[in-house]
């Protein structure tokens, strides 16, 4: 089957300037690009006059690696020209799997009803491309995911035994194609990790010359020390390839920091990137606001505590002690499999509470006893301004840090850049960043730091992930009511040469694992 797009602008990745060309695509690949091609050459012609032409948009952080497989049709990520997905961010891939690790990573995914049978990244990349998904799929090794299935969750010491079995398994799922390594050191286990646990696993990762991707120790108050330990870490171990995850600012005693953290960044004797999500509210889980003792327990243990009454009571009384300050119309729920507060997804604690009456503080509570495992939580703290100047980086890309998820709610709620971070992306840097480099951003710089060939460029013998667009119409109105809305402006998406989008329908999944090497 061959297909000939005629007369489009062509924005080819690359961050040169647009050009009338026509692009004819054979099976899986783009074989020829011209300035006219005979009509007579393809069985089928689409006349995309009046249109651009780009390489499909990889987004380079999201959480789709079991949603994919629970919902593999993918509306969210396919309608706004994603054709590509960077998984196992923040420390969480869902291999390797064992006997110590998989119980609760069934719980944490229970929402998604996805047996997790698999143990490493080949088994479930057959499985995941079984279930034929719209979009292609590369994930990085998840150090938590690797801690736990040495050492479980609640260990905050690894032996030196468990460490070097760490450090082997690691390098074989390297081997295998994982496309790098990944931490998230605010989360369970990875906060207990000290520097030299990470420098000695990550010997691995220097010798493959994959990219170490990071949710760093802090975002705020040790924001500038946090991403000293990421480039020392990478100097120690080798690595010559350091990804900051979701860069930011976060909380208003920490936006002076900016300037700083930029000058780091450029500064440092290694590769460093960044993504980022185009919204000034954060979504992570709701018990990262916790105090210890429950800031060092993973969701799950956390979620059974609750049960028993004493210690629910105890949980509030140590939340209202360390919560005084907190405004809670700061803190937005967003979604858990709670029944009694589905009504309430998209709303403020603070408006929750007095819907209810209840103290915030109970409210929070009362989520996380329901559905700890599964709530999650929108906050605000980012300034508006810092997070243009950081979109703004020629090193940054677009991440939506978000799973992909199908225009129902059956398997969840998006915070709205589910739907929405690649029309945003381009819509807020367009008055004042030529259009090509901000392709380049979305298509073949995430492409080049995670290496996922013969992707992110339109060019002859390149895989045929293609977005036919409007820039000038190219908007979405997602938000936390109403957060599953496509994005319009998209006009045909095509996924390994396979149309994947049409108009608003979606003939076609062709997407597959992508094994990094």
């Amino acid at each position: 089957m061959t297909l000939l797009i005629k007369n489009a602008t062509i924005i080819d990745g690359s961050g040169l300037a647009p050009l009338s060309r026509d692009v004819l695509i054979s099976g899986d690949f783009i074989s020829a690009l011209a300035e006219s091609i005979p009509a007579h050459f393809a069985d089928e012609l689409i006349d995309a006059s009046g249109l651009c032409l780009s390489p499909g948009f990889i987004d380079t952080h999201g959480h789709s690696d079991v949603s994919l497989l629970a919902a593999p049709s993918a509306e969210g990520r396919i309608s706004q020209g994603i054709t590509t997905e960077i998984g196992g961010n923040c420390g969480l891939s869902v291999f390797p799997v064992t006997d110590l690790n998989r119980e609760h990573l069934q719980e944490l995914y229970k929402t998604y009803n996805v047996n997790i049978s698999w143990r490493g990244i080949s088994d479930y990349a057959f499985l995941f491309n079984s279930r034929q998904p719209a979009v292609n799929f590369a994930s990085l090794c998840g150090h938590n995911t690797l801690r736990a299935a040495l050492g479980g969750y609640e260990r905050k010491d690894i032996s030196a035994s468990a460490l070097k079995a760490a450090g082997a398994l690691l390098e074989s799922i390297l081997l295998e194609g994982a496309a790098g390594f990944s931490t998230g050191l605010l989360y369970v286990p990875g906060k207990f990790a000290e520097f030299q646990e990470l420098a000695d696993l990550m010997k691995a990762l220097g010798s493959s010359g994959k990219i170490y991707a990071t949710h760093l120790r802090s975002e705020s108050s040790s924001l500038l020390e946090s991403v000293d330990e990421a480039i020392e870490l990478c100097l120690a171990s080798g690595t010559r390839q350091l990804h900051i995850s979701h860069l930011k600012t976060a909380g208003k005693a920490n936006w002076y920091k900016l300037p700083a953290l930029l000058e780091k960044i450029k500064g440092a004797p290694l590769q460093i990137s960044a993504d980022r999500y185009p919204f000034i509210e954060s979504m992570t889980s709701l018990s990262v606001i916790l105090p210890e003792p429950y800031a060092s327990m993973d969701d799950v243990s956390l979620q059974k505590l609750l049960k028993d009454e004493t210690s629910f009571a105890s949980l509030i009384s140590a939340l209202g002690e360390a919560e005084k300050e907190r405004d809670w119309d700061c803190v937005r729920f967003v979604s858990s499999s709670s029944q009694k507060f589905e009504s309430f997804r998209g709303e403020t604690i603070k408006d929750i509470s007095s819907a209810l009456s209840l103290d915030p503080v109970v409210v929070c509570a009362e989520i996380l006893r329901d559905s700890a495992s599964s709530a999650s939580a929108a906050f605000k703290g980012m300034s508006y301004d810092n997070m243009i100047s950081i979109l703004s980086q020629d090193f940054v890309c677009c991440g939506s840090d978000e799973s992909a998820r199908p225009l129902d709610y059956s398997i969840g709620r998006s915070h709205p850049r589910g739907f929405a971070s690649m029309p945003l992306f381009l819509s807020l840097l367009k008055n004042s960043i030529p259009l090509p480099e901000i392709i380049r951003r979305m298509t073949s710089l995430p492409a080049k730091l995670f290496k996922v060939q013969g992707r992110g460029l339109i060019k002859p013998g390149y895989f045929a992930d293609l977005l036919l667009f409007d820039p000038e119409k190219f908007i979405s109105k997602a938000d936390f009511k109403n957060p599953h809305c496509p994005a319009e402006g998209v006009y045909k998406v095509f996924v390994n040469g396979k149309l994947a989008f049409d108009e608003g329908r979606y003939p076609e999944r062709a997407g597959r694992f992508l094994k990094v090497f």
